[in-house]
């Protein structure tokens, strides 16, 4: 397995960046990664959805957890590979520290590591502070 973590504080509560995180239809209005996401059913763990990126395939997705308002933690089927994002949103002084982990496991865990978690990981502080400023202006 190939973890990664990065955490960042934001000036926004956690319950606002939960309710945000599980309108998971609204992704790709803060993502510019995601170009379209279906979900039919609903929110709660073990609900199935899907993802598709700019550029890629269409990624079947499950919700693994949900425990309002602190953590959302989703999981992609990639081929010989599973792909756990796990997001917490925890009070801080300041506002609300955001902590992303990723991880990938499976036979082919090396090559999706190479290839997509840590540039996902790379990129998640600024990702972060989008998804913080786009939740803002919702409110």
């Amino acid at each position: 397995m190939y973890r990664h973590q990065v955490e960042t504080t934001v000036a926004v509560a956690s319950a606002q960046l939960f309710a945000a995180k599980s309108r998971i239809a609204d992704w790709p209005q803060w993502d510019a990664e995601l170009e379209a996401i279906g979900i039919d059913v609903p929110l709660q763990a073990g609900a199935a959805f899907w993802l598709k990126p700019r550029g890629g395939p269409k990624v079947a997705m499950r919700i693994e957890a949900l425990v309002a308002p602190h953590t959302f933690v989703d999981i992609a089927r990639l081929p010989l590979a599973q792909f756990r994002t796990r997001s917490e949103f925890l009070p801080a002084d300041s506002g609300t520290l955001v902590r992303e982990t990723f991880e990938v496991f499976g036979p082919l865990a090396w090559l999706w590591n190479r290839l997509l978690v840590r540039k996902m990981a790379a990129g998640a502080v600024e990702e972060i502070h989008q998804f913080a400023a786009f939740v803002a202006r919702q409110s």
